[in-house]
């Protein structure tokens, strides 16, 4: 297994060597100890490429806690021209952040006045029940989960509320559209709120296909504007986080941080509910691969007995130390979705599911290397 994979090794050497990715990965969490506080002292004191630094935290949605950190632990050794920018960044993310919140209230208003439960996970839900700030974390849509059968009527809520569908299916493949598809993708008519609508926590069937039934059963409750908004309980909510960040290659620090935050915030964690949670829907080794890299990275803090599981995984290891490789450096395009689709079939426990797995995966393979050898101009793949 391990020489198969490596035929798919990037050509690059590991990155976090570099004091400026060292930097960043300090920054990367809401809570400084001692030991994080002085290492950000002296690395700011180095000679950094801090054109790189900024690009490289835009790029992984971690600028705010780049900010946050910096300006709470040395703003003076930080050039003024960077602090400035990082600032002018973060108060411009805090502004946008708020206006999502008032536009997911009117939106929740909307479909509870019309019987549509919904819950709303990531984006600013995330950002307070993890991160505890509004403002320290980035992410530029919002995700609402709603019941597979309310999924239609909901859509057209939302058209007439002034949101446009991104991708159109005629009345024929609208049925096909929903089964697979499993989401509405909705951008406002002002170009300024983009809303993912799911009935399943996933776009796309990929690795798995959960009946996600119990995400209903125990719905937590967060405050957004002093208002309280259903959220996934924390139980349910981490492997979700990992199943997603799997499903993108891990390809953003930002993911590992969602995933960090919300084990730090919730230390009560009933590790015994996670687990079964993410067996419910197909994601243990997604769950083990997010929580590795969370601890690896970020110290994040996994029980003992957890992290022996997670250890013991050798295809968990082996992915983990692989996506920690190629986090900062920037593989190419068809090499990258390559790799992205072989981890797919190495998160696979089951025959059967392999199976699946497989024909899905070359579906898309055929796609992006028509994609990549016609030019995006000619084909379009999603």
């Amino acid at each position: 297994m391990r020489a198969h994979w490596s035929r798919f090794a990037p050509r690059v050497a590991p990155m976090q060597s570099r004091q400026e990715i060292q930097l960043l990965l300090c920054c990367a969490r809401t809570v400084l100890d001692a030991q994080h506080a002085a290492q950000i002292r002296r690395l700011v004191r180095s000679n950094l490429d801090w054109t790189y630094l900024l690009q490289t935290a835009l790029q992984h949605r971690v600028t705010p806690l780049l900010y946050w950190n910096l300006h709470a632990t040395c703003p003076k050794a930080v050039p003024v021209h960077v602090l400035d920018q990082l600032q002018r960044h973060f108060h411009a993310n805090t502004r946008y952040n708020l206006f999502l919140v008032r536009e997911l209230l009117a939106l929740l208003s909307m479909l509870e006045e019309h019987g549509i439960r919904a819950i709303p996970y990531k984006g600013p839900v995330l950002a307070v029940a993890a991160y505890g700030n509004i403002a320290l974390r980035q992410f530029g849509d919002l995700d609402i989960l709603v019941r597979e059968q309310d999924a239609v009527r909901a859509k057209e809520l939302f058209l007439a509320r002034g949101y446009r569908l991104q991708y159109q299916a005629s009345a024929a493949y609208e049925r096909l559209f929903r089964r697979f598809r499993q989401t509405y993708d909705f951008m406002r008519e002002d170009g300024q709120v983009f809303v993912e609508l799911h009935w399943n926590v996933i776009s796309w069937p990929t690795f798995f296909n959960p009946d996600v039934a119990f995400l209903w059963e125990c719905p937590a409750v967060v405050c957004l504007a002093d208002t309280p908004v259903r959220r996934l309980a924390p139980e349910d909510a981490l492997p979700v986080l990992c199943v997603h960040g799997a499903k993108h290659y891990w390809e953003r620090l930002g993911w590992i941080c969602d995933v960090a935050e919300l084990v730090r915030v919730h230390s009560g964690l009933q590790w015994n509910r996670v687990l079964q949670q993410a067996s419910r829907i197909g994601g243990v080794r997604p769950l083990y691969l997010g929580l590795l890299l969370a601890r690896s990275l970020l110290g994040a803090a996994v029980p003992e007995d957890v992290l022996r599981q997670v250890q013991g995984d050798r295809i968990v290891a082996m992915l983990a130390a692989h996506i920690q490789t190629g986090l900062f450096a920037r593989a190419d395009g068809l090499l990258r979705s390559l790799e992205q689709h072989v981890s797919y079939l190495l998160l696979e426990e089951g025959l059967r599911d392999k199976g699946r797995c497989s024909v899905y995966l070359l579906h898309r393979l055929i796609g992006r290397l028509m994609y990549y050898a016609i030019g995006p101009h000619v084909w379009r793949h999603d």
